[in-house]
């Protein structure tokens, strides 16, 4: 009998659903459709996500301490007062999406597209970056390398 857990592995795609309560830790997630899902209180600490692709989703109080996000699409999100602090993001986007009151602190993010996001009150410090793209009114500013990204991350949300 499979436990809640693999159940919700299992699922390739997720549907106006709420998962609440769990610990997903040291998990790979791949090819996953998540639209219209709330996440609250989901612990998953030190996950892998591959190819996964997060539409109109709302997350909070969730925990991606660790986690490992390969080319991540996330639109029209909404992430607050969650841990996204040593995560890794690479080659994905945030379209549209707003951070409140998240922890993104000692996060990478390489080959990288920001457009139209915005960190409200947001955990910023000692972000690296690597070949990122930030959109913003339809003009893009592009980065090579920068290790105090989180500044200008805050500056680009403040002015907009």
């Amino acid at each position: 009998m499979k436990t809640k857990f693999e159940k919700i592995i299992a699922n390739l795609a997720f549907l106006n659903e709420m998962i609440l309560d769990e610990a997903i830790q040291c998990s790979i997630l791949g090819t996953r459709i998540f639209f219209e899902v709330d996440f609250q209180r989901v612990d998953f600490r030190r996950s892998t996500f591959v190819n996964c692709k997060f539409k109109n989703c709302r997350f909070k109080d969730v925990i991606f301490r660790k986690c490992e996000f390969w080319n991540p699409t996330f639109e029209n999100c909404q992430i607050k007062r969650s841990n996204l602090t040593r995560a890794n993001f690479h080659k994905g986007t945030f379209l549209n999406c707003i951070f409140i009151k998240a922890d993104l602190t000692v996060s990478i993010f390489s080959e990288f597209e920001f457009i139209q996001t915005k960190f409200n009150n947001s955990d910023l410090d000692l972000i690296g970056a690597r070949s990122i793209k930030i959109w913003k009114l339809n003009q893009s500013t592009e980065i090579e390398k920068s290790s105090n990204f989180g500044n200008l991350l805050e500056n680009m949300s403040c002015n907009g």
